[in-house]
């Protein structure tokens, strides 16, 4: 048996039940939208990007709004 996996895997467990402990810096996916149409959502150095219209005149959308809601304490503050 190897000890050294079994403590990771239930510091694993720990790390998991705190999202709190977790920070994205970067990342990118992509969202399954209405009417067959997908959008790609990236977040880099605390700004999200999405690749539909509405984000393009408004700085924010539906997407980027549903993956603010889905990281919530993951996220870092937003610098006032």
């Amino acid at each position: 048996m190897d000890y050294g996996l079994i403590g990771k895997i239930e510091k694993a467990k720990i790390y998991a039940a705190e999202p709190e402990r977790i920070e994205f810096q970067s990342f990118a996916v992509t969202i399954r939208g209405d009417n067959d149409s997908t959008h790609g959502v990236s977040f880099e150095d605390g700004n999200w990007h999405c690749d539909c219209s509405f984000f393009s005149t408004r700085g924010h959308c539906s997407h980027t709004m549903a993956m603010e809601r889905v990281l919530t304490v993951m996220l870092p503050e937003p610098v006032s």
